[in-house]
């Protein structure tokens, strides 16, 4: 299966997917979290992982990328670049523990480097050729937004975690998520994150899980720990169509 988590910015998307990420590999499941947001640096940290290598960097740079990417729009493209199953990913471009690993699209390090269009694209084709086996799980840790809409992201997954907070510009964008998710025939699944007490009562929306707010993930974060996954996962989990 897999698995895209999308929202607005700072509502919690990497969080979610380290905690999914690290309950499915307890439960035995081998599991691939994918990071395409090309600004947030966090995901290693919240694993306890080290960085290595990203996916852009192993094929030459962003430059490469490019070539590709003007390739693919030329119908020159190499369709078989990405036709990976897990085993077949390189291992200078996977940090591991256990049956969790983390691959890195890209990222954005030099001012006036140009947009990240290149680093959508690369997700777009590995999404699209890499193969599971059984008991195998991908998750997309997204950019904040619905770019990765736009770019043809989704198109190649399962299900959509859509992550909301408990902000009215935060619910229009899930709402927008939700009509994206459901053209393309996928299951769109609503979290609400950082909930305080009463806030779901007020909402337009019904939320599928509700995650409270513990400002002990805050003092976590300052402290270097690695995330948690809080009890509500499970029920995230088990209300996905496997």
């Amino acid at each position: 299966m897999k698995v895209l988590v999308s929202g607005k910015g700072g509502c919690g998307k990497s969080t979610i997917s380290a905690m999914l990420g690290k309950y499915l590999a307890e439960k035995g499941y081998r599991v691939l979290i994918i990071d395409a947001d090309e600004s947030n640096p966090g995901l290693y940290r919240m694993l306890g992982l080290p960085k290595v290598k990203t996916l852009a960097e192993h094929l030459g740079g962003k430059t490469r990328a490019k070539i590709l990417m003007a390739a693919e729009g030329q119908g020159e493209l190499d369709e078989e670049l990405f036709n990976w199953t897990l085993d077949d990913i390189p291992e200078e471009i996977l940090a591991k523990k256990g049956n969790l690993a983390v691959l890195t699209i890209g990222k954005i390090e030099e001012a006036e480097e140009g947009c990240a269009c290149p680093y959508g694209f690369l997700a777009r084709k590995l999404l699209e050729g890499i193969k599971l086996g059984e008991n195998e799980v991908i998750i997309v840790d997204t950019e904040a937004g619905i770019e990765h809409f736009g770019r043809g992201v989704d198109k190649y997954v399962d299900v959509v975690i859509d992550v909301a907070e408990p902000s009215v510009e935060s619910i229009e964008l899930s709402k927008k998520i939700a009509t994206l998710s459901r053209s393309l025939g996928l299951t769109h699944v609503l979290v609400l994150n950082k909930a305080l007490p009463g806030v779901e009562d007020k909402l337009p929306v019904k939320p599928d899980v509700t995650i409270p707010f513990d400002q002990g993930f805050i003092l976590d974060s300052l402290n270097g720990k690695e995330v948690r996954p809080v009890k509500q996962i499970e029920e995230l989990w088990e209300i996905i169509p496997g």
